[in-house]
């Protein structure tokens, strides 16, 4: 309201338009508006600056995360990279292990069973030896009967044995 009091109606007459732009420049004291216009685009011209800086400011943010997404992408891409090689290497050596760990059941099984081999060896010697001597003993003891049956039969005369005569047809 305070402005358009102070606003004087400026009716130019016809053709003077061309005059008028090549008069001097108005004086203040014969524009009062211009002062409050001047403030009012110098207050516009910082809001504007304070845009622009904030602008860059957003800008240069961006331009930040942008580096920072970019960077944790690139430790993503390392440590996916080292956690599939620690992996690998983590079932290489179990295969290892377990590889070690099987060759050495192998061996002790196989040295089991050559322990169970040399007994069962020494048990079918000790065996024929014990068996070799029990068919000692019975022929011993057979030779025993027939020498103690021998010597109790009476002795009779010799008769003398008959020849036999075969005939071949």
């Amino acid at each position: 309201m305070l402005i358009s009091s102070n606003i004087k109606p400026a009716i130019a007459p016809r053709g003077s338009l061309r005059k008028a732009s090549l008069a001097a420049p108005p004086q203040p004291q014969d524009m009062p508006m211009v002062r409050p216009i001047e403030d009012e685009l110098a207050k516009l011209r910082a809001a504007a600056a304070a845009v622009q800086r904030i602008r860059f400011s957003a800008q240069h943010e961006l331009e930040v995360v942008r580096q920072m997404r970019a960077e944790a992408q690139r430790y993503q891409q390392v440590m996916a990279t080292k956690a599939r090689s620690q992996a690998q290497q983590l079932l290489l050596h179990t295969r290892l292990t377990t590889q070690k760990e099987i060759e050495e059941l192998i061996s002790k099984a196989s040295a089991e069973i050559q322990k169970v081999l040399a007994e069962i060896r020494v048990l079918r010697i000790t065996a024929q030896e014990e068996l070799a001597a029990q068919k000692k003993f019975t022929d011993a003891a057979r030779i025993c009967s027939l020498s103690l049956s021998i010597q109790k039969e009476p002795k009779a005369p010799k008769e003398p044995k008959k020849k036999t005569v075969i005939i071949k047809r």
